[in-house]
């Protein structure tokens, strides 16, 4: 009977030894298989992770792309290995997801986060993951996934980013005076009268136009008559500073929004401005004045009205001889 009980722990040591031997034949195979067949677009291959040993099987691309060799790595490689190279502001976002499905509250855990490499440098990859064995009380036993490095797509997407703002800043300032280009400064004029709607605080609006700046045109050419715009331009930008906004309404015409301004406030800033333009030394040999109309948003009035009216005064201020503000 002992004989027969040494034989049968012999044959098992044997046969486990035997199927060790096949399943890391079988894995070796099946990461060679990953290299060819996906290693180009990014794909570090499948992991598994013996939730009860904490051991982590994983196909070598994913350590090799942060510069880690075979020998670089324990004999048994734990979960941690990975987890604690996560970059320090992406790490926590990352342990709630794993502990969310851990606990089953999650199908699935997948998630996108910055690795360390082995020279210091960042990685970026995409994890997906699941559970696919518990115990009856509901415990994880194995987890299976997969992960992507998505570092250039990242760099890519990062650089697509900022062309788009780049791009939309073009779009939203007007290259000449430096302030919001027409579009941009009634999109706006429309957030800010939704917001007057909504809540009782004041909205003022300036229009705004250089006297005679045809005649500067006409006198001194282009290159000059530009100088008056930008140095109007720059002179608004300084009076309102960062609490409000100003466009470039058409040629010579300027918007300036106030919120939370009411109309005799709104007129000082206005009339600062007239004064400051008028004592300024600019390029051309003449002076430069502005004529300005200064009106109120009213509860239940249409944008239309409130530039309508501003446009009104601005042309009262005109006619009446310019180089002075009307309310």
């Amino acid at each position: 009977m002992e004989e027969y009980e040494e034989y049968s722990k012999e044959a098992l040591i044997s046969k486990i030894a035997s199927l060790n031997r096949l399943n890391k034949e079988l894995l070796q195979t099946f990461q060679k298989s990953e290299r060819l067949e996906f290693g180009w677009t990014g794909n570090l291959g499948q992991w598994f992770w013996d939730f009860t040993t904490n051991e982590v099987t994983f196909n070598p691309l994913k350590a090799e792309a942060i510069g880690y060799m075979k020998e670089d790595l324990p004999e048994k490689v734990p979960f941690q290995f990975f987890t604690d190279k996560v970059h320090p502001d992406d790490k926590e976002e990352v342990m709630q997801k794993m502990r969310d499905h851990l606990a089953g509250e999650t199908p699935v855990w997948e998630v996108k986060y910055r690795i360390q490499a082995k020279d210091g440098s960042w990685k970026v990859y995409q994890d997906r993951g699941k559970v696919t064995d518990r115990n009856e009380k509901g415990e994880p036993l194995f987890l299976t996934g997969i992960v992507f490095d998505v570092t250039e797509e990242e760099l890519n997407r990062e650089q697509l980013e900022s062309k788009n703002k780049h791009l939309t800043s073009r779009l939203k300032i007007d290259p000449l005076t430096l302030l919001y280009t027409r579009s941009a400064i009634t999109v706006e004029l429309a957030k800010f009268a939704r917001r007057a709607q909504k809540q009782p605080q004041p909205l003022s609006i300036v229009f705004l136009k250089i006297d005679n700046y045809a005649k500067f045109e006409e006198d001194f050419g282009i290159i000059l008559s530009e100088e008056v715009l930008k140095t109007t331009g720059k002179i608004i930008q300084t009076v309102i500073q960062d609490k409000h906004i100003a466009g470039r309404y058409r040629e010579s015409v300027f918007l300036i929004l106030l919120e939370n301004t009411n109309k005799e406030e709104a007129y000082e800033i206005a009339e600062t401005i007239r004064q400051i333009i008028f004592e300024t030394l600019f390029e051309v040999p003449r002076n430069v004045s502005i004529s300005a109309g200064v009106s109120t948003y009213i509860p239940n009035e249409t944008i239309s009205e409130l530039v309508q009216k501003g446009a009104k005064k601005l042309v009262a201020a005109i006619k009446s001889g310019g180089n002075q503000v009307v309310v």
